[in-house]
C-alpha cells in the first residue's frame, strides 16, 4: 500500500511539473509579498547559467502611453533545454500599474490577487542562439508625476527533465519614473513651443519671463533621455538632435513644464 501511495505521489508531482512547464503559477516573480520560482524548483545539481531581463521599459514614463516590452531569457553556457518566465509591474503601493495586452506567441497575460502577470505558455525550447524573447504591449497608468513604477521578473533556465531539480532560477527588476502627471495639460498656455514641428531651433512663447532661460531634457517616445540643452533668450538649439517625436521637460529653478515637440 505504501508503494502505491508513493507511485501515486510521483505521478501527481510529474503532472504538476508538466503543468508548470505549460503555464507557471501566478505570484512567483519575487515582487513584494510574493514567492519566487525557487519555491517549486530546486537548484540542486544545476550547471545551467543565464539571465532574465526586460527591454523597452522606459526610464521616463508618460501616463497612458503604450510601450512595447520584450522579456529576454538567455542561457549563457549552452547547457539548458527550455526557458520560461513571469513578470509583474507594480506602482508605489505595490499594486498593479498599467495594463499588459497583446502577448506574443507562447505567452499569456493572467490576473491574480489584483496583480497582472505576463508569463510563458508554454515554456520554449532554446534555439541555437540560446536566447528566447516574448513581447507585450504595456499601457502606462494615469499616475502623479514623480511616481515610481517597477517591474519584477523571474526566469527559468531549465534542463527539461520535467522534475524540480537541476533548473537555474534567475530574477531581475527595474523601474522608471512618471515624468508627467495624468492631470497635466501637454498643451498648457504657460509655455508654447514653436515652430512645432520644427527643425534647428525651438522658440518658447509665454506670458511669463520664467522660460526665457533654463534647461531642457529631451526624451524619446520610449521614455529614454536622449539629450539635454539650455534655454537662452527663449530659444533652444536643436540642430544636433535627430528627427523624431520628443517629450520635453523644461526647468527653471522650481518651475517645470512638459510638452511634446516634433523635429522634421
Amino acid at each position: 500500500m505504501n508503494k502505491l501511495y508513493t507511485s501515486a505521489g510521483i505521478i501527481g508531482l510529474a503532472f504538476l511539473l508538466i503543468s508548470f512547464s505549460a503555464n507557471p503559477p501566478d505570484g512567483h516573480t519575487g515582487a513584494p509579498n510574493e514567492l519566487f520560482c525557487t519555491n517549486c524548483h530546486s537548484l540542486n545539481g544545476s550547471t545551467n547559467m543565464g539571465t532574465i531581463s526586460v527591454e523597452g521599459f522606459p526610464a521616463a514614463i508618460t501616463p497612458e502611453e503604450t510601450y512595447t516590452l520584450t522579456v529576454v531569457n538567455r542561457n549563457t553556457n549552452d547547457g539548458a533545454v527550455k526557458g520560461g518566465f513571469q513578470i509583474t509591474i507594480l506602482g508605489p503601493n505595490n499594486t498593479r500599474a498599467g495594463d499588459m495586452t497583446m502577448p506574443s506567441s507562447n505567452s499569456v497575460v493572467a490576473v491574480s490577487g489584483g496583480r497582472q502577470y505576463f508569463e510563458h505558455s508554454p515554456s520554449v525550447v532554446y534555439p541555437d542562439s540560446n536566447v528566447i524573447k516574448w513581447t507585450i504591449q504595456w499601457k502606462a497608468p494615469i499616475m502623479a508625476g514623480g511616481s515610481q513604477i517597477t517591474w519584477y521578473a523571474a526566469g527559468n533556465i531549465a534542463n527539461g527533465n520535467l522534475q524540480s531539480t537541476g533548473d537555474r532560477i534567475v530574477g531581475a527588476m527595474g523601474s522608471g519614473q512618471v515624468v508627467l502627471s495624468g492631470t497635466e495639460d501637454l498643451q498648457s498656455k504657460e509655455a508654447i513651443l514653436y515652430p512645432n514641428p520644427g527643425t534647428n531651433v525651438i522658440n518658447i512663447k509665454s506670458d511669463e519671463q520664467v522660460w526665457s532661460e533654463g534647461k531642457v531634457n529631451f526624451y524619446d517616445i520610449s521614455g529614454k533621455k536622449v539629450s539635454e540643452n539650455v534655454i537662452h533668450n527663449g530659444v533652444i538649439d536643436t540642430a544636433l538632435l535627430p528627427s523624431g517625436l520628443y517629450l520635453l521637460e523644461i526647468r527653471n529653478g522650481e518651475h517645470t513644464h512638459l510638452a511634446r515637440w516634433s523635429k522634421i
